[in-house]
């Protein structure tokens, strides 16, 4: 390829192509003269060029030109180079540039009238136009710049175009990248299942701990009561009774006749105790005869208002606060004790003048349980008098007594009458039961008969009823008494 060239700075300034005059240049190493030599009409000296033969110039000096004496390029329009001291001068016979300085020779070839084109010449070579072409434009001559152009050369040649190339994008590496990493995920798999052995796990099953559901036993009266599964057993006889028998929660009640009930025993009393208490023991007694509450054998909490705290545990409240089970006991001053017990059950024992009223609140316990309260199995019909008595006993057997005394029992001339009146065949019955079911125990004769009556009456609710039947005038006078001031 060829390649455009800048002048020096000082050429520039003097040169000027006059129009339709041009000056090839042939990688800026040229000759002028006869034949293209540098002896036709002058010599090279040191760089500047020396003319020989010149009509109106000389030899340059300080890198100077001068023009030679037979005819210039180009006379007219022919080639204007700086001459002595930077003037300009025309060279009639025309000239070239040889290694970037200006030669003048008669007969130069290549210029002439015609103010043709310069040739680039060496000695003993022919002459022929160059490649590079350099042109001044514009009123004030513009400047000179280098530029590359390319040719394509040889057999077959064509055109040069531009061919624009792909960008690469992260959008293609990435898929590319994805696809890498699945099909290297897929071999994983193949050899993990081909070297080890398929193990199936069972998936864990999450369960919500279903609510806790609390269902109640109450006791009121002589003693009627509703059991955890809603059965209505009814226990006449004096002694000392289980009302929750559970291996962590032990619930024991004394139930005694008085003449206000005309001998049927009521509930006079109720002890709490059992692993749950952590060793702590509850005992709550009537009104009468200065009743009242023990916590750990010790009497607190008499006031109404108080709250007493037993231990980390439980927690105790006397106020005259709630709701009643029995609505007949409403005329009178309230004194109930409400318990908050661990297992989730509350107790809330009312104290009448000389019975108790009581409503229990709990979930079924774990483990199973029994009483007076029922087995709480969901079915009523085995917490009758009979099948309680058959499970669990007749009444607490004295190793499990929880009560720090013993007393004698009475049973009245009302239950004796009542008693009397029992089937034959239904009264050798109970007898034989109540041998079983009293085992453990040192029964009195009242004991026994107070089973008895137990096995007799004991599904009957209003038993009170028929007594009353029974009963002595003052007996009758005393239920009256009571009924206005219990």
């Amino acid at each position: 390829s060829s390649s455009r060239f800048e002048l020096p700075h000082t050429f520039k300034e003097g040169l000027r192509v006059l129009p339709h005059c041009k000056m090839q240049v042939h990688a800026a190493h040229m000759s002028a003269g006869a034949g293209g030599g540098a002896a036709a009409g002058g010599a090279v000296a040191g760089g500047p060029v020396v003319v020989s033969g010149a009509a109106a110039g000389g030899p340059a000096v300080s890198g100077s030109y001068s023009a030679g004496a037979a005819g210039g390029c180009c006379v007219p329009g022919g080639l204007v180079a700086t001459g002595l001291n930077g003037r300009a001068v025309q060279f009639p016979a025309g000239g070239t540039i040889v290694n970037g300085s200006l030669m003048a020779g008669a007969g130069a070839t290549g210029c002439g009238t015609g103010c043709g084109n310069m040739v680039s010449c060496m000695a003993g070579e022919e002459c022929g136009p160059g490649d590079g072409v350099m042109m001044s434009v514009g009123p004030g001559g513009g400047e000179w710049i280098t530029e590359t152009t390319y040719r394509y050369v040889g057999v077959g040649k064509g055109d040069v175009t531009f061919v624009t190339q792909k960008r690469k994008t992260w959008c293609g590496c990435a898929m590319c990248i994805l696809l890498l990493l699945a099909l290297l995920a897929f071999l994983i798999w193949l050899l993990v299942g081909a070297l080890t052995t398929t193990t199936t796990y069972a998936a864990e099953v999450i369960t919500t701990p279903a609510p806790v559901v609390k269902k109640t036993c109450t006791f009121w009266g002589d003693p009627h009561l509703v059991t955890f599964d809603g059965a209505r057993p009814s226990f006449y006889g004096d002694g000392d009774y289980w009302i929750i028998k559970n291996e962590n929660v032990h619930i024991q009640g004394r139930y005694r006749g008085t003449k206000y009930t005309y001998g049927l025993a009521a509930t006079q009393k109720v002890y709490i105790a059992g692993p749950f208490l952590e060793g702590h023991t509850i005992m709550i007694e009537p009104m009468e005869d200065h009743g009242k509450i023990y916590i750990d054998g010790v009497s607190r909490c008499e006031s109404i208002g108080s709250t007493c705290r037993i231990g980390d545990v439980a927690t105790l409240v006397h106020d005259d606060k709630g709701e009643l089970v029995d609505e007949a006991a409403s005329q009178f001053d309230r004194h109930m004790v409400h318990i908050d017990l661990p297992e989730g059950i509350h107790m809330t024992v009312y104290r009448w003048t000389n019975y108790l009223d009581l409503k229990i609140e709990s979930p079924q316990l774990s483990g199973g349980q029994d009483g007076s309260c029922g087995n709480y199995n969901g079915d009523a019909s085995d917490d009758t008098t009979q099948a309680i008595f058959q499970r669990i006993g007749a009444r607490v057997s004295d190793s499990e007594l929880l009560f720090p005394d013993k007393p004698l029992l009475e049973f009245t001339s009302e239950e004796a009458d009542m008693l009397n009146t029992c089937d034959p065949v239904k009264l050798d019955s109970a007898k034989i039961l109540c041998d079983k079911e009293l085992a453990g125990t040192e029964a009195t004769a009242s004991e026994m008969k107070g089973c008895m009556f137990d096995e007799c009456f004991g599904m009957n609710e209003h038993a009170l009823r028929t007594a009353k039947n029974y009963a002595s005038p003052e007996d009758r006078a005393a239920a009256g008494q009571m009924s206005s001031t219990a």
